[in-house]
């Protein structure tokens, strides 16, 4: 009997969600068995990753798509009579009043909420070290960090905690964790899914998920808009599922690996592309050294301008709902910095900011003229070591100077509003995941999916997953 619960367990596992929803619909496995499952996985996995960081005990939900499947919530979005912590101490023993309408659109798709996701102190650092909830550890290596500021999530679904996972981004927060934890991650076109008045407007929410298909189904289940929507997105013309696993035309596809002097990229992240690169040119793509002509380090000035002043504003909004005096008492000192330099700029200053990188993404928009498909790093390097993103002890200076060095490529995209992708096709020499980086034109998710599809079918990942369950 023991030896067959082993079995059972480990069949579970090779299994994404779309696969598990049909064999819930053809009787196979019962959602509650799938549920009990995923649980005593987080009761033995969670104490040493700290991935989920609140617990949500509510009826089962059969009713869309997912078929109840269990599913983790990220702590920067509201879950009706559940906690909202943002991961900070200024909001402990909040618990939100209302639905965000991602979390609306997450029900209507089936999910069973089990939890909630640890993040850095309101989503801002890209790797998960809030000091009030505690670091979240990367399930490949717990001496280094899964990334954020989606890494609860990202963490607990490579180490099998739940099948897929609610994910965020504003500046990679995605494709971070997706490339440290060796997951798919996309950023959707902006306003595809619906944007969160609780996060600035260049985020999106999507997902982690280990195979194509289920990212693919999670955005049908929350493409769309919502009122107040400020953004306008090309329709998906059918739903991405379906489209996923058609035939790809020969695609041009520009990359880069060595930025050279504009910024130094470390040899395995470097191999990591050259690989990629390779292997699309291996399948029939066309496949050239090119760049878009941006100059990063002004864009990322640039970005950290507008980035700062939304997130002040978002922190001070929560003191607010709260009631709370914001200082250094309430909120880490990286954050008590941060709204002091947001409160440094002059309105000049935010405008130019904002208007150079309007100008900089038609130069990006442009490129894609000649480009169906542009590859370049995730990060600089692969996963950094716990603790370089200490909010209590770094201020908001030094915490963007090694951000600098580190997440310097993907806001990118954030700004400019195309969507984009990690896909997980290299492991380093210290079996530490290192995702290729994917943009695509605007409004343009399919061409993104049906590539990693095919790329997911040439060289596959899943086995990889066995080694940390």
């Amino acid at each position: 009997m023991k030896g067959e619960m082993v079995l059972e367990i480990r069949e579970i596992h090779q299994y994404d969600a779309v696969a598990l929803k049909e064999k819930i619909e053809r009787q196979e496995l019962k959602v509650t068995e799938i549920i009990n499952h995923y649980k005593a996985v987080i009761d033995r996995k969670n104490p040493d990753l700290n991935a989920v960081v609140h617990f949500i005990n509510e009826p089962l939900n059969e009713q869309g798509y997912f078929r109840g499947l269990p599913f983790l919530i990220k702590d920067l979005n509201a879950v009706q009579g559940h906690p909202l912590s943002y991961g900070s101490k200024i909001m402990e023993g909040f618990e939100a009043s209302w639905d965000d309408e991602i979390v609306k659109r997450f029900r209507r798709g089936g999910f069973t909420f089990i939890g909630k996701s640890n993040t850095p102190e309101f989503g801002f650092t890209p790797a998960t070290e809030s000091v009030h909830l505690g670091f979240t550890k990367n399930p490949w290596n717990f001496m280094y960090s899964p990334g954020g500021s989606s890494g609860g999530a990202a963490a607990a679904v490579a180490a099998g905690m739940v099948p897929l996972a609610h994910a965020s981004d504003g500046g990679g927060s995605i494709r971070i964790p997706a490339s440290n934890c060796g997951l798919f991650g996309l950023k959707p076109t902006r306003g595809r899914t619906p944007f969160s008045m609780h996060l600035n407007s260049l985020a999106v929410s999507h997902g982690v998920t280990k195979s194509v298909r289920d990212s693919a189904a999670l955005l049908d289940i929350l493409e769309g808009p919502q009122k107040g929507d400020l953004f306008a997105t090309p329709a998906a013309g059918g739903p991405y599922a379906h489209k996923s696993h058609r035939d790809l035309d020969s695609l041009k596809i520009a990359y880069l690996a060595d930025f050279g002097e504009r910024m130094p990229i470390s040899g395995d992240v470097q191999d990591a592309i050259m690989e990629t690169a390779k292997l699309c040119e291996s399948l029939g793509h066309e496949v050239e050294i090119a760049y878009p002509d941006l100059d990063l380090n002004r864009f990322m000035e640039a970005f950290v301008t507008v980035w700062v002043v939304g997130g002040a504003l978002a922190v001070k909004g929560a003191a607010r709902m709260t009631g709370r005096i914001l200082n250094e008492k309430s909120v880490e000192k990286m954050l008590s910095t941060l709204i002091g330099k947001a409160e440094g700029y002059t309105a000049l200053e935010y405008e130019q900011a904002r208007m150079f990188l309007a100008t900089e993404s038609v130069k990006f928009h442009e490129f894609f003229d000649h480009y169906d498909v542009l590859l370049h790093p995730v990060n600089s390097k692969s996963a950094l070591p716990l603790g370089c993103y200490n909010g209590e002890e770094n201020t908001i200076e030094e915490i963007l100077a090694v951000s600098a060095q580190y997440a310097h490529l993907t806001p990118v995209a954030n700004v400019t509003g195309n969507p984009a992708m990690s896909v997980p096709l290299y492991w380093n020499k210290e079996n530490v995941p290192i995702g290729s980086h994917f943009t695509g034109r605007f409004g343009d998710e399919e061409t993104l999916l049906k590539l990693a599809s095919q790329l997911e079918e040439a060289r596959p990942w899943w086995h990889k997953y066995e080694e940390i369950q």
